[in-house]
């Protein structure tokens, strides 16, 4: 064979190869869905910073947060959403002077706030957060009864980092801190929340 020839037949080759490849990406292409939204869900534990001064020291700081969120994630680092959940900041207990008993207080806060996302490593984020929060205080007393009332809170910040990591084409799994304040009563608190995410 001349030089001519294996040099045309090499480039046969080449073209081929390029070619088989092209069709096999394009095929992927068509196949794989591009996912742009991801609901997430999550639980954990929180810290409610007490500034209360009746009962200061009859109040159970530690208690328990769920968190639901809906987020528009296209292929850039920045993405947004809205945020709202299950807050019990605080729970109290405290005995009444004589003769009215006992009474049992708990302060919740539901969320409805609008997150800003970004991602600064490639599992690794940060978000901000603004909006408004029903304020809910359920007392129980024993002698009494039971007294429910609630408030709005407009203006709410947060500031959350976390670690998410996807585990198949559409699920996330990860973590995050959320630190929370909420302007009504000045409330701030603290939630590490484990999450899971859904992407459709």
């Amino acid at each position: 064979m001349t030089r001519i020839t294996l040099y045309k037949i090499f480039i046969a080759i080449l073209f081929c190869c390029f070619a088989v490849k092209g069709m096999a990406q394009t095929k992927d292409a068509k196949s794989t869905k591009v996912h742009h939204f991801t609901f997430y869900a999550g639980v954990g534990p929180n810290y409610y910073f007490n500034n209360l001064v009746l009962a200061k020291q009859k109040v159970n700081e530690l208690n328990y947060s769920f968190v639901g969120r809906i987020m528009w994630e296209p292929k850039y680092n920045l993405s947004l959403g809205i945020e709202s959940g299950y807050n019990r900041l605080y729970s109290v207990n405290a005995d009444l002077p004589a003769p009215h008993g006992s009474a049992h207080i708990v302060n919740v806060a539901i969320p409805i706030r609008i997150v800003v996302t970004m991602k600064f490593f490639q599992n690794f984020y940060a978000s901000f957060n603004m909006g408004q929060s029903i304020l809910l205080n359920k007392v129980s007393t024993s002698e009494y009864g039971t007294i429910n009332a609630s408030t709005l809170s407009l203006g709410d910040f947060g500031l959350d980092i976390g670690y998410k990591r996807l585990i198949n084409d559409r699920i996330y799994l990860g973590s995050e801190i959320k630190g929370t304040y909420s302007s009504k009563l000045q409330d701030k608190n603290i939630a590490l929340v484990f999450f899971a995410g859904f992407r459709f």
